[in-house]
């Protein structure tokens, strides 16, 4: 009896364990079920947000056009970032596209608000239509922001729903009254048009005229009422004008603010004497404008004038991702995009990623999040910090000009596509640059002013570098390929620096001018081909960026000809005598005097006033040579080889070369194991196509990887960084052991000389008492 109580006590045990395990399993599953539940509906709302853009542009300029391009760039760069990562916001955009009136883009704000639902705006563009936009929504729409790429106006400091992406109207006046007054400038007479921008604009410089006590004198404005002016013959009052201006004024300059109309005044000045002796200036892009270069009037007139320019263009000009991102932009346009669309593209990523960063799309929430948090790194215009009066506190100003009329192509030809930079960018920074820590953490730094700025900082400006190119010294190449080379053909590809437009130039051996001078910032590439006997025969300069601090790479010079045994395969020499193909292959000429020098080939429009303060023409590197550490023993020698092989890319191999000089700088020792490793890799490469074929499918991804890793492309290659990872380590080993057999053999070494000489002692002394025996 008492072994069934037992039994069924333990039964009951079980029971109760069994359910309550049952039990527990059950809760759980209802837990995870929920969690899982949860997750999907939290990530369907995630998915199911959208957040609402509304573009605010022109339609009768190209340059708004450009602008609005570039901020369906934006939007096409975010959904393709979505694409990776689906839990994030949908973006939509409206456009509201409008005539050039601000009546016109006011409709059109109102229209997106009310019949879209848009509370987000990238624009108004100008100042004139961004203000009567902004001050009418603060009263009537108070749940709109607008972001302003362009927008230079102090009166949009007064109003709360607007920010703007360039610097204010302050900082403008200020470079360009600097920029007057190391030009020596005496006297100014400002044409220009009845709006906000213009009238500000020339109001502030006249008014730091007089608060500096400088001998510049602002004259007596030249103005007229906005669409008075459509045409050449419509501008021949304003012409008329300020030919009489100039006329009481001898050594006046002309400040020019305006807009479209300032094609029909160059078309209007064209050939007049008294116009086109004297500089002329301006406070935006007209230098950069399509629509004048495009005139051969109005286009003839700014390079007699050398039209000059600045153009605010935020931080990185010269960035790599900025400059991709432009091309990309410009084969959209069929055309140069404009040197300011880079804000437009940072301010749709500005909305977009406050809206991910605060987890809504309510405008108000998303304009405060933008205040409060004063700075910024993001998107292609740098570092973006806005100031108490929500306006762009830092960047550089671009200074550019019409390229000066050139008489006589056969002597000299600049390798740009209508404008080049020859005095680079001001820095534009406050006076007081707070950015100190306190107790560890990151404390809020507040930006001050645009207002509030150093004039020696708006003065420094950063030397923009060239490659010259005598006639005499290019044909030297033709001396590599021997003296049966004939029909020789020479090409020259660079991209512009203010456009990052390609830029291509064929010449023969008799078309080839005196001098070619071609920008060094982005790099690039002359050519020469000729025909040999045995085949064609091609020779090449291939030249990184000038201006990047951390590529400080030399020139590539490759000789490329058929090889008959090895099946017509095209290979690469590096060598010694290449050293001395081009201009000695180095040296900087700099200085204003050398500017000067080198533009007399110009018009007598270029004048001294056109070229004060440091405007350094340098070659964009030197030569790389067979001794010492060359680019071809710096970077990847079986990159060399695929390059030698045609089966990587100039650009990709630059890449690969910076790679290598960064890693033979900071691990030696994996430069040196890789050595090691490549070196009987690269004889098989050079004696086996099937080996070739082998190794390119491990080093090209590997390539594409450093590549990204210079930021030459946007994306890098996963297969590629693992190739990469392999590699480093092997290399890494390969590399200590190579040191450790040194160190060990150089040890040996010091203990085998002292036993030498003991034994030589020993030997010696045995000798000397057998002697003595």
């Amino acid at each position: 009896m008492a072994d069934y109580k037992e039994v069924r006590s333990l039964r009951l045990r079980y029971r109760s364990l069994v359910i309550g395990v049952v039990a527990a399993g059950v809760v759980l599953a209802i837990v995870i079920g929920l969690a899982v539940g949860l997750t999907i509906q939290r990530c369907s709302e995630s998915k199911d947000e959208l957040v609402k853009v509304g573009l605010l542009f022109r339609t009768d300029i190209d340059s708004a056009e450009g602008m609005k391009e570039a901020a369906m760039l934006a939007v096409d760069d975010i959904r393709a970032h979505r694409e990776k990562v689906p839990s994030a916001a949908d973006i939509q955009v409206h456009s509201g596209d409008y005539d050039g009136s601000p009546d016109g883009a006011l409709q059109a704000f109102r229209d997106l608000y009310s019949r879209q639902g848009v509370r987000l705006f990238v624009g108004p563009d100008t100042s004139n239509h961004a203000v009567q936009v902004a001050e009418w929504a603060m009263e009537n729409a108070p749940d709109a922001v607008f972001i302003s790429p362009r927008a230079t106006s102090e009166r949009l400091a007064n109003a709360t729903n607007t920010i703007r992406l360039s610097m204010g109207d302050q900082a403008l006046a200020l470079a360009l009254y600097l920029k007057l007054k190391s030009d020596n400038v005496s006297v100014v007479i400002p044409v220009h048009v009845e709006d906000i921008y213009a009238t500000d604009l020339v109001q502030r410089i006249r008014d730091l005229t007089d608060d500096m006590m400088d001998h510049i004198t602002v004259g007596t404005s030249i103005s007229y009422a906005p669409g008075t002016i459509n045409n050449k013959e419509e501008a021949r009052r304003t012409t008329d004008r300020l030919r009489d201006a100039l006329n009481d004024n001898p050594g006046a300059v002309v400040l020019l603010a305006s807009y479209s109309e300032a094609r029909y005044i160059l078309e209007a000045a064209n050939g007049d004497s008294t116009l086109l002796r004297r500089m002329w200036y301006t406070g935006d892009s007209l230098a950069l404008r399509e629509d004048i270069l495009s005139s051969d009037d109005a286009k003839l007139a700014a390079q007699t004038v050398s039209l000059y320019g600045l153009s605010f263009a935020g931080e990185g000009l010269h960035s790599k991702r900025r400059m991709r991102k432009m091309q990309t932009l410009a084969d959209r346009l069929k055309r140069s995009p404009p040197v300011y669309a880079p804000l437009a593209y940072d301010a749709v990523n500005l909305f977009y990623d406050t809206c991910q960063i605060m987890r809504t799309t309510d405008a108000p929430t998303v304009l405060a999040h933008l205040t409060r948090e004063a700075e910024w790194q993001n998107g292609l215009s740098g570092r973006l910090a806005i100031d108490s009066t929500r306006s762009r506190a830092f960047g550089d100003y671009l200074h550019s000009f019409v390229s000066p009329h050139i008489p006589d192509t056969s002597k000299v030809t600049v390798a740009m596509t209508g404008s080049w930079i020859l005095d680079g960018l001001s820095k534009v920074s406050p006076m007081d640059d707070e950015s100190g820590q306190q107790g560890g953490g990151r404390r809020r730094r507040d930006v001050p002013s645009s207002d509030m700025m150093s004039m020696s900082a708006v003065m420094s400006t950063a030397m923009s570098s060239a490659s010259i190119f005598n006639k005499s010294d290019v044909m030297a190449l033709k001396i590599l390929a021997g003296d049966d080379c004939h029909n020789s053909m020479f090409s020259i590809t660079a991209t512009d620096p203010a456009t990052y437009m390609q830029v291509e130039h064929d010449f023969t051996e008799d078309t080839f001018p005196e001098m070619f001078i071609v920008s060094t910032n982005y790099g690039y590439n002359l050519q020469m081909n000729c025909d040999k006997p045995e085949g064609s025969v091609t020779l090449n300069v291939l030249c990184p960026p000038s201006i990047n601090p951390s590529d400080s790479m030399e020139c590539v010079q490759t000789v490329s000809y058929p090889v008959s045994d090895q099946g017509g395969r095209r290979r690469l020499l590096l060598s010694q005598a290449t050293t001395g193909a081009i201009v000695g292959c180095g040296g900087v000429i700099a200085g204003c005097g050398v500017c000067i020098g080198i533009l007399s080939f110009f018009t007598f429009g270029i004048s001294a006033a056109a070229c004060v303060g440091p405007c350094a023409v340098g070659i964009g590197g030197t030569c790389s040579t067979a001794a010492g550490l060359g680019i071809h023993e710096a970077a990847s020698i079986i990159c060399t080889e695929l390059f030698a092989q045609g089966q990587l890319d100039a650009q990709t191999y630059l890449a690969d070369a910076a790679f290598g000089r960064q890693l033979a700088a900071e691990f030696p020792h994996v430069m040196e194991g890789y050595h090691t490793l490549a070196n009987p890799i690269v004889w098989l490469m050079q004696r086996s196509d099937t080996a070739t074929s082998i190794v390119k499918t491990f080093a090209l991804p590997w390539a594409r990887h450093m590549s990204y890793l210079q930021d030459m492309v946007d994306e890098g290659d996963q297969f590629g960084a693992v190739v990469m990872e392999i590699g480093m380590v092997l290399s890494g080993a390969v590399g200590r052991v190579m040191w450790a057999a040194r160190a060990v053999m150089a040890l040996g070494n010091v203990i085998l000389i002292p036993v030498l000489i003991a034994m030589v002692t020993i030997v010696a002394c045995l000798a000397m008492g057998k002697n003595k025996a």
